[in-house]
């Protein structure tokens, strides 16, 4: 594999922030068929963490601005792997809650996973952190993947990838500029008094909800597009009654929510860096009707699909590649606070695979993945499918937003709406 970090990698380390940390997260509760001690799983977790080649390597900078991924010396899994323990939901959430807000340290491997035993059930959990800069969401899947039982054999190492040109052609130039267009049409004034937008330095919390997957098929068989349509429904339905109470989703209200979009191959295979770009969807929150939005996002979708991640502000991702690393390095830290220019929130869907996985044995029950929150923003939400299960989860700083009871019934209250609106008419399944 490439030992060079591409400029995306760099920019997500410049703009690296203690009040907004750009690191990928995941809370993982595992049910073990006998009650199981912490240090045994961390024991188990450090083994198979010093098999994986990137988790033993730091970046480390050049004066130009460049970086590169160098063998940590002093490395040990130990140093990365801690242990907790909790007792009852509420202190689980403030756990993982205070875990996430807290950065990586950038000096050693950009990663920590810790172990959380007291939940309900005999039930533990893995809090796993991955700085952006080390992977995406989907090749974050596939490091993980390799610290299950059994299915981590299977994984192949990605092959050698070869060095990109710093060398612009000429197409490379017309391609820039016709990204850079397209970013630069799509931003606009920042949103003044937007309940989604926040200068707020108030902690953080994470917060977890989980769904039926067969009502989300049922919802799609009756209204068609795809689950992520549904679930990005489901979505625009919570923020409405959220912004409701906050007077702020009159009938033409949006909320601008960036997609992202994988640009690896299905494999995974490839550099271990970021291969995204994204969608830029107006969620119609101030629509009423629950299918109606559906339609709309529907849409949307296809009509981003059709045009390519090349087209609007989703495509910063890719522009930002092309973007000589110092340039990131002395513009980065200013660009990060522009977000609201180019959207509100961040809504991604991380993919895992559908077969049983298991830790030591332990059967894996959840897996909710936690978006990094871009600063100005309120909220950042993720979603995951495992097996029969939805998992959905905020990381935001609103106080009403924050509560894990709010979350579970907007969403079933979304879900059941969609489940009772009539049919679509002269949509094609």
């Amino acid at each position: 594999m490439t030992d060079h970090l591409s400029p995306l990698d760099i920019a997500f380390l410049a703009m690296e922030g203690n009040a907004n940390p750009l690191h990928l997260g995941a809370v993982a509760t595992f049910a073990p068929p006998t009650p199981v001690h912490p240090a045994r799983i961390a024991a188990v977790l450090c083994e198979r963490a010093q098999e994986i080649p990137r988790l033993r390597q730091r970046a480390r900078t050049s004066l130009l601005g460049g970086a590169r991924w160098v063998e940590d010396p002093g490395f040990a899994p130990e140093d990365h792997v801690f242990t907790h323990h909790v007792r009852g939901r509420d202190r689980f959430a403030t756990s993982v809650s205070h875990l996430m807000a807290q950065p990586l340290d950038l000096a050693r491997p950009p990663w920590e996973l810790h172990v959380i035993t007291g939940l309900a059930g005999g039930r533990f959990a893995v809090v796993a952190k991955l700085h952006h800069s080390l992977c995406d969401g989907m090749k974050a899947v596939g490091l993980g993947l390799q610290l299950f039982d059994a299915s981590r054999l299977s994984i192949p190492d990605a092959p050698p990838q070869p060095s990109r040109s710093m060398i612009p052609t000429l197409r490379g130039i017309r391609d820039t500029i016709d990204i850079a267009s397209s970013v630069l049409m799509n931003t606009r004034p920042p949103t003044l008094n937007s309940p989604v937008l926040t200068s707020s330095t108030r902690p953080r919390r994470v917060v977890m909800s989980r769904l039926d997957l067969a009502d989300v098929h049922r919802i799609r068989r009756t209204h068609g597009g795809t689950v992520n349509d549904v679930l990005l429904a489901l979505v625009t339905g919570a923020l409405r009654h959220w912004l409701s109470a906050h007077d702020s989703a009159g009938p033409s209200s949006v909320v601008r929510a960036l997609i992202p979009v994988n640009q690896r191959s299905r494999s995974g295979d490839g550099a271990s860096g970021n291969q995204i770009s994204g969608f830029l969807v107006s969620l119609p929150v101030g629509c009423a009707d629950p299918a109606e939005r559906l339609r709309d996002i529907r849409s949307q979708m296809e009509t981003a699909k059709a045009a390519g991640p090349r087209q609007g502000a989703g495509a910063l991702p890719l522009l930002a590649d092309r973007v000589p690393p110092l340039v990131h390095r002395l513009a980065a830290p200013v660009m990060g606070r522009c977000a609201p220019l180019l959207f509100d929130t961040l809504v991604t869907s991380v993919p895992l695979p559908s077969v049983p996985l298991a830790l030591d044995g332990a059967a894996l029950c959840e897996m909710y993945p936690v978006a990094p929150v871009a600063p100005g923003h309120a909220v950042g939400i993720a979603l995951s499918v495992y097996r029969s299960s939805v998992h959905v989860c905020l990381n935001t700083n609103q106080s009403w937003m924050s509560d894990a009871q709010w979350l579970d019934s907007v969403l079933r209250r979304e879900v059941a709406s969609l489940q009772d609106a009539h049919e679509l008419v002269g949509l094609p399944r």
